[in-house]
């Protein structure tokens, strides 16, 4: 169950990698259009230092929907779930600026920094481009090609 402190803290990157913070809802149907590419995209750069966590946007009621829905995907990151039904005041604790509307998704550099931020349906390529522009690499050219537009 996610609190609104443990959004303040998620949002602020403890995991020491890149983090892709992806919130969603099961009443989505864009959220679960893209939850498979999101998923996708941790299993393919899980062992390059990214986390994944995803944060489904139902009430505290809803939990066995959502967790049918996890089973149903295949999940296989940190799943949370908000712990209230205050949603604004959830959605404020981890960005104030949210519009509140999901899919909501947040790539975070382990400084803290906001590499990639979307707020609707997400350009799966775009992502992936800025997730290997940022992960850690031996060869210095891998970074800068992700980064050529």
């Amino acid at each position: 169950m996610a609190s609104a402190d443990e959004l303040k803290k998620l949002r602020t990157n403890p995991t020491g990698k890149t983090l892709l913070v992806s919130f969603w809802a099961t009443w989505c149907g864009s959220c679960i259009h893209e939850f498979p590419d999101v998923e996708d995209t941790y299993r393919m750069y899980g062992v390059r230092d990214l986390e994944l966590v995803t944060v489904a946007a139902n009430m505290p009621d809803e939990k066995s929907g959502v967790q049918r829905l996890l089973e149903k995907m295949h999940a296989t990151s940190r799943n949370l779930l908000f712990d209230s039904d205050d949603t604004a005041a959830l959605q404020a604790a981890f960005d104030p600026n949210w519009e509140s509307a999901v899919p909501y998704t947040v790539l975070i550099a382990p400084d803290g920094k906001i590499l990639y931020q979307k707020q609707g349906a997400i350009d799966i390529l775009e992502l992936r481009r800025t997730i290997l522009a940022n992960l850690p690499s031996d060869y210095i050219g891998f970074n800068k090609y992700w980064l050529a537009q």
